[in-house]
């Protein structure tokens, strides 16, 4: 009979580890932003590809904008003009229409890569299969204001409210040091934020 203290060990070795929650990570930023066009195509969507097992991922589309009521929908003022608008409606419409989230944020690194707005659409749909004939109806309509204008009310009820785009929060907090951090060096920021062990893409 093997001794108990032996036995534990054994037993400890054969039981998996309880993994830890995610990261969440949550990013605000607007389409025509070079700033967040930078942020998303050399910082988020690669370290998401690598590390989406241990990310929770909150992305939001509006940035410094904002919004009157029109009737039953809503006029928007975009910080780098009615371009951006579109442009932020029609990836929100694509998150609101896409349930496979590797598609979706397939097409919006693509957007944002491409940095041309709402041009870009039907190219980035066809490569990262989203839907684009559902997307383009979505934003092009009220339903599209509607859903936009819900993300600038999520974004309004920030604290700190948001002053600079992108807007990174870690676990829903925020520190100026944090941004600055995230933007350069993301994969640090969400391998030293989870608590479970390491997945291989955090030693990349």
């Amino acid at each position: 009979m093997l001794p108990t203290v032996v036995v534990t060990i054994l037993w400890s070795l054969a039981t998996p580890v309880q993994s830890a929650d995610p990261v969440k990570v949550s990013v605000y930023y607007e389409t025509l932003c070079p700033d967040s066009a930078r942020f998303m195509t050399t910082q988020l969507y690669p370290v998401w590809s690598d590390l989406k097992d241990i990310i929770t991922l909150d992305v939001n589309c509006f940035g410094i904008a904002n919004y009157t009521a029109n009737g039953d929908g809503y006029d928007f003022v975009c910080q780098h003009g009615p371009g951006e608008c579109e442009g932020n409606k029609m990836v929100t419409c694509a998150k609101e229409y896409t349930a496979d989230e590797d598609k979706f944020m397939a097409f919006s690194n693509c957007i944002m890569e491409r940095f041309v707005g709402t041009e870009a659409g039907p190219e980035c749909a066809e490569e990262s299969g989203v839907d684009y004939g559902q997307v383009e109806s979505c934003y092009t309509s009220v339903e599209g204001q509607q859903l936009l204008q819900k993300v600038g009310e999520k974004q309004n009820a920030l604290d700190p409210a948001l002053y600079y785009v992108p807007w990174i929060l870690i676990n829903d907090v925020f520190t100026d040091e944090q941004l600055d951090e995230a933007q350069e060096d993301l994969r640090k920021v969400v391998c030293d934020a989870y608590q479970g062990i390491k997945p291989i893409g955090c030693r990349t």
